[in-house]
């Protein structure tokens, strides 16, 4: 079992979804299967839905996803319960197959999905991002600080401390010098700009691609990526605000 939100449960196994409902003799209730298919999901409002989700390692995970997405926000617009409490806990289907890469994708998709209110799930993306590129540079220490000066600036007549923490004083005609980012505190970051964290200069050679970010290739739209990737030094808040605006 996975638990996907503190609340709701999702089976991994194959076979102990069948077993959990034969235990407890359950009945109303409808399992819409989830794959990779275009074919439509007919949901009969009288029954409470489970999902049995399909994947496989030559799976369309965007189509997945999408039609994941669409299937629940058809249950939410037709006021439809997902899932069966079992005790303090909510089961609401299970995932069949696939490599644990794609499942830990695939997991964090379904968490947003679940997710009906707008704000509340984009804060989660962008969260979830930030904290998940926060680990990845902590383990591959790409930037190799040294006495507070990157690889990328290590090679500079100028040793520039706190790396690519600057921006332009006129940051329009990019002009009048360079100045610390107002967010840099005591060496760190006091906003969580995803912005910032999705850059790497030329002397990192791994880029981060919005197409190769899940929650935010299959969950954003053109204005809120372009949000994603322009939105340097400037406050969570403000980047939540103009993404929540253009949902």
């Amino acid at each position: 079992m996975i638990e996907l939100n503190g609340k709701d449960i999702i089976f991994n196994e194959k076979g102990n979804l069948k077993d959990w409902i034969n235990s407890h003799q359950l009945n109303n209730f409808q399992i819409i299967v989830i794959n990779d298919g275009k074919e439509n999901v007919k949901i009969n409002k009288k029954h409470t839905i489970l999902f049995s989700i399909n994947f496989n390692e030559t799976l369309n995970l965007k189509q997945l996803i999408n039609k994941l997405k669409k299937t629940i926000k058809k249950c939410h617009k037709k006021k439809v319960k997902i899932g069966i409490e079992n005790g303090n806990k909510n089961i609401i289907g299970e995932i069949l197959g696939g490599s644990i890469q794609k499942e830990d994708k695939l997991i964090e998709c379904i968490k947003v999905s679940l997710i009906a209110d707008k704000r509340k799930r984009i804060k989660y993306i962008y969260e979830q991002v930030c904290k998940d590129l926060d680990e990845d540079f902590e383990k591959s220490n790409y930037c190799d600080f040294k006495n507070d000066i990157c690889i990328g600036k290590r090679n500079c007549k100028e040793k520039v401390t706190m790396g690519c923490c600057h921006k332009f004083k006129n940051p329009i005609t990019m002009s009048g010098g360079l100045k610390e980012c107002p967010y840099l505190k005591n060496k760190h970051c006091s906003t969580e700009c995803i912005t910032c964290k999705l850059f790497t200069c030329d002397a990192i050679k791994v880029k981060f691609r919005l197409k190769d970010i899940p929650l935010i290739a299959y969950y954003f739209n053109p204005i809120q990526k372009l949000i994603v990737k322009t939105s340097f030094f400037t406050s969570k808040e403000k980047i939540i605000d103009r993404l929540v605006f253009w949902q």
